[in-house]
C-alpha cells in the first residue's frame, strides 16, 4: 500500500508540474508578445507625419489587443481544464483502486465471519456502493463544471471579439485622422 501511495502522490505532483511548465511557458510567450505589440505600437504612433504626434501616439498605445487578451484568456482555461483532467484521471485511479481493496477485505471478511455478522457485512456492502454512487457523482458534475466553464469562455470570448472588433476599427480610423 506504501508503494502504492507514493506513486499516486508523484503523480499528483507531475501532473502540477507539468500544468505548471504549460502556466509558466504561456506567460512568457503572453509577455513577449505583449511587449512586441506595444513597440510596433509605439513605433506606428511616433511615425505620424501630422502635428499630431502625440495624440497619435496616445491612440496607438491605448488600443487593446482584445484578441491577445481572449486567446491568454482561452489557453488558460485549456490549461486548467486539462490539469483537472489529469488529476482527476489519477485520484480516480487511485480511488478505483482502494474501492476494490476494500471489497475484497469486505468480502473475506464476511467468508471468515461467523453468521451473525451478516447484518454488518450487508451494511459495509451498502456503504460501499454508497461511496461509489457519490464517487460518480462528483466526478460527472465537476466534468460538467469543467464542460460549462469552457464554453462560457468561449461564448464569452466570441461575445468579446465580436464588440471589440469594431472598437478596435473605429479606434484605429480616428488615430488616423
Amino acid at each position: 500500500m506504501t508503494s502504492q501511495l507514493v506513486d499516486f502522490c508523484f503523480g499528483v505532483a507531475g501532473k502540477v508540474r507539468e500544468a505548471e511548465e504549460k502556466l509558466t511557458r504561456l506567460n512568457l510567450d503572453a509577455a513577449e508578445a505583449m511587449f512586441a505589440d506595444l513597440h510596433q505600437r509605439m513605433q506606428d504612433g511616433l511615425t505620424k507625419t501630422d502635428g499630431d504626434n502625440a495624440s497619435g501616439l496616445q491612440a496607438a498605445l491605448a488600443l487593446p489587443s482584445t484578441e491577445r487578451v481572449l486567446t491568454y484568456q482561452r489557453q488558460l482555461v485549456e490549461i486548467a481544464s486539462t490539469m483537472q483532467t489529469q488529476l482527476g484521471e489519477v485520484i480516480d485511479t487511485q480511488y478505483q483502486e482502494a474501492s476494490r481493496q476494500f471489497q475484497r477485505f469486505v468480502e473475506s471478511a464476511g467468508q471468515n465471519a461467523p453468521v451473525s455478522s451478516e447484518a454488518a457485512i450487508a451494511f459495509l456492502k451498502q456503504i460501499i456502493a454508497f461511496a461509489n454512487t457519490a464517487h460518480d457523482s462528483v466526478r460527472k458534475a465537476a466534468k460538467q463544471t469543467v464542460d460549462f466553464a469552457q464554453s462560457s469562455v468561449s461564448a464569452a470570448t466570441e461575445t468579446a471579439l465580436d464588440t471589440a472588433q469594431p472598437a478596435a476599427e473605429s479606434a484605429a480610423k480616428a488615430a488616423k485622422h
